[in-house]
């Protein structure tokens, strides 16, 4: 079954499957999986991810519901973070 490596952190971590903590977590990919529907079915999808990098590279607010995830990916968040 094809995985995708999923990262979260800061305050996303709490959230996550298994509390995970930026911790590397394996993800089954399901057929067509986008990043939208990946943070709705491990239960992100009310939270507010500002920092979406895809195998290393920024994606956009506007592409996330049509961006096709692969086997393989690497898949990290973060939430806004503040601070001084």
């Amino acid at each position: 079954m094809p995985n995708i490596t999923l990262k979260l952190f800061a305050s996303l971590a709490k959230f996550s499957p298994e509390n995970i903590a930026g911790e590397i977590k394996q993800i089954p990919l399901l057929e067509n999986d986008t990043i939208n529907s990946l943070v709705d079915r491990v239960n992100l999808g009310d939270k507010n991810l500002h920092l979406v990098i895809l195998n290393g590279v920024y994606i956009n607010k506007e592409d996330r519901p049509t961006r096709r995830l692969s086997d393989g990916d690497v898949l990290a968040m973060w939430p806004p973070i503040v601070g001084g």
